[in-house]
């Protein structure tokens, strides 16, 4: 359970609740990084001052589980070599795998199939920011953020760093067709090689890196299932909210993955501008 499910209501603006998530959560994020940057030998210590991050581009990459996010996200890396990506699965296992204290705090909520906490999260994205920023040309961020008060928290951290999101792309895909990519699925742990409608033999081996391909834990009818409401009860405030930045472009998620990955990449932001939906 995210932290904005979790706490009450710490106020009001207009009319509307302001959870800790949306209004707090910033503030205490800005201490996180400053204790990340003292600990860093190269990183700046006001990087929003940096012309260079104002140039880059962010696009956020949203839609349920089973869209198709991961496998466009292939072709992605493998098209734009500066790209600095961001999922919340794959980020945290890395820093499990390192060892790192974020790693460590990460594993109780891995190991209990509960999401990570929104401030958790936000730590991650700072840390992630701060390693590989001064290489990227284009920031992509792949599943996050799920709903408004993380869209909003996201706003103001990118701001730190004179970056905004220039484009958000919604895969969309109807319930039955996730929920048959999902539980027929198996991955590589390794590379992170999704097989579409895999048979699962024990041993079998990625054809990409010769790795063992397994079933995701959450991979489950009941654990999809749980994922795909939540998800569902959150993408129209998520979505409203890059609409109204005009910033919003949605792709039919159920094309084939070559034509979903193309059409993820003529949706990336050639300059740090709004977007439209017909570009």
């Amino acid at each position: 359970m995210d932290e904005a499910a979790r706490l009450p209501d710490s106020g009001r603006v207009g009319g509307r609740p302001v959870r800790p998530s949306e209004a707090s959560l910033a503030c205490r994020l800005r201490d996180n990084r400053r204790y990340v940057r003292t600990k860093g030998t190269s990183v700046p210590t006001t990087p929003a001052a940096s012309d260079h991050h104002a140039e880059i581009p962010v696009m956020v990459v949203a839609g349920p589980p089973g869209a198709g996010k991961s496998t466009a996200m292939r072709t992605l890396r493998q098209e734009l070599p500066g790209l600095l990506h961001f999922g919340v699965r794959v980020f945290f296992e890395r820093q499990m795998e390192l060892g790192s204290s974020l790693g460590q705090r990460a594993k109780v909520f891995n190991e209990s199939k509960i999401w990570h906490p929104d401030e958790l999260i936000f730590e991650g994205i700072a840390h992630w920011l701060e390693e590989g920023l001064s290489t990227a040309t284009l920031i992509v961020l792949e599943g996050f953020p799920r709903n408004r008060s993380q869209a909003l928290a996201l706003d103001s951290v990118l701001g730190e760093y004179g970056l905004r999101v220039n484009r958000t792309v919604h895969l969309d895909v109807p319930d039955d067709i996730a929920a048959a990519r999902i539980t027929n699925r198996e991955v590589c742990l390794t590379c992170d090689t999704i097989v579409a409608d895999a048979i699962p033999l024990p041993g079998t081996a990625c054809a990409r890196c010769g790795q063992e391909l397994v079933r995701r834990p959450d991979d489950d009818e009941l654990s999809f299932r749980r994922r795909l409401t939540r998800q569902r009860q959150t993408r129209d405030e998520l979505l409203a909210h890059y609409e109204t930045l005009g910033v919003l472009v949605e792709i039919d998620g159920t094309r084939a993955p070559a034509e979903v990955a193309q059409a993820l990449l003529l949706a990336v932001p050639a300059a740090p501008i709004a977007a439209s939906r017909d570009a």
